[in-house]
């Protein structure tokens, strides 16, 4: 696991030539460093005066990041594990069992993709309730939610292309479109206001 093991491990098995961790487990690790980002600015506010009477709001909104910290630190994991599995199908004959494989593979990205979203509009929900001192963190929280939204996005389609159900990846792009269109619209409202601000 990943997770477990040293940065420095994980940059030089990606650096590599082995199959995983790929794109999609980076975009998993980018949507963690991101709301990582947002806990602490959310630590740093919680508690101060100046900020007080945002702090039922701010509590919930770092329960939620916490949960979100969990689920992108399971997908760096994950979607390795998926990869794997797909890469070993691909020497089955099978068509059945190609097709499961790709589908469960095509489930992690679209999780980044979601969770990815959430902590956007959550980075958005908390943008002028934070500690100023930390509105670049936020910035670079955003930045990298999006990237994590949008690398995950590469992953998702890669997937769906070689899937034989239209029926299952046409739901699958009707779902993310609203997402799609929304996610570059929240991260410049963010960076707008934070290049604003500092300026």
């Amino acid at each position: 696991m990943y997770i477990d093991e040293s940065l420095k491990k994980y940059i030089d098995d990606l650096s590599d030539k082995i199959p995983a961790p790929g794109g999609g487990s980076a975009a998993a690790l980018s949507g963690a460093l991101g709301v990582a980002l947002l806990s602490m600015v959310l630590h740093y506010t919680i508690g101060k005066e100046k900020y007080k009477r945002f702090e039922n709001q701010l509590m919930q909104a770092l329960q939620s990041v916490k949960e979100l910290k969990h689920q992108f630190s399971r997908l760096i994991d994950e979607d390795v594990q998926v990869y794997k599995k797909v890469s070993e199908t691909f020497q089955s004959q099978d068509g059945t069992i190609k097709e499961k494989s790709l589908k469960d593979a095509a489930t992690v990205p679209i999780e980044i993709c979601n969770h990815s979203y959430e902590a956007l509009k959550l980075a958005e929900s908390i943008l002028k309730k934070s500690n100023i001192n930390l509105l670049s963190d936020i910035g670079v929280a955003a930045e990298l939610l999006a990237a994590a939204y949008n690398s995950a996005l590469f992953n998702v389609h890669i997937n769906l292309k070689s899937i034989k159900d239209k029926e299952f990846t046409s739901h699958i792009i009707e779902a993310m479109n609203p997402q799609r269109a929304e996610i570059e619209k929240i991260k410049k409202t963010i960076i707008d206001f934070v290049n604003k601000t500092l300026q």
